[in-house]
């Protein structure tokens, strides 16, 4: 869209080998980033499935804001894993958020959200790439409202938030108990389900012992 793409700090392998294709610098840790951002004027910043933690004074110099992806519905899906904890919650709703970056976690001014629908056989895998598809649409009209200066900020209803910590696990660590419904044994096999190539970092659904 016609800017430039000054640094990238990449998380893995991938990432950075798409860097180094595109001819832009990539940072190898929070250090060095922080160094770049007070060595240059940096205009925006955006953090997206991004697995560092930012000290408050490296956002706090980008001169027209920091923002982050977060793949749910703020305030109601704030923390880790909330594609998974909605799958739980049998929601057939859902949206992406992009917010401006804070002192807090995922409580910044929303800046664009996108609607995602749940299907009735989505898993944990399948509708994280619907909110992926959904985040790169979102991104572009972030960036576009930027650009024009048309972007539009609100503050979220705090008082509607809900937090999923990191350390928080599915109800009896995963296990199919048989006298719930199938609807409910489908919720939790579905939102523990990650694919083959993303490691499961809630837990594994499991029938009771001898079943």
């Amino acid at each position: 869209m016609g800017h430039v793409i000054a640094a990238a700090l990449c998380g893995d392998a991938l990432f950075r080998d798409w860097a180094a294709r595109a001819d832009i610098l990539c940072v190898a840790n929070v250090e060095e980033f922080s160094a770049l951002v007070n060595s240059e004027p940096v205009e925006w910043m955006f953090s997206i499935a991004n697995p560092f933690i930012l000290p408050a004074d490296v956002f706090r110099r980008v001169r027209r804001g920091a923002f982050n992806y977060h793949d749910g519905p703020l305030p109601r899906y704030a923390g880790t894993h909330p594609t998974s904890w909605a799958l739980l919650a049998q929601e057939t709703e859902y949206a992406i958020t992009w917010h401006r970056i804070d002192h807090g976690v995922d409580t910044g001014d929303l800046v664009v959200q996108r609607q995602v629908l749940i299907g009735p056989t989505d898993t944990t895998l399948s509708l994280t790439l619907k909110c992926y598809e959904a985040a790169v649409e979102g991104f572009r009209e972030l960036l576009t409202g930027l650009t024009n200066g048309t972007l539009a900020a609100r503050s979220q209803a705090l008082a509607n938030r809900s937090y999923f910590p990191g350390g928080r696990r599915a109800d009896a660590s995963g296990s199919l108990r048989w006298d719930r419904s199938a609807q409910d044994l489908s919720a939790m096999a579905r939102a523990l389900e990650f694919g083959l190539y993303h490691s499961n970092p809630l837990c594994f659904a499991q029938g009771s012992p001898g079943e």
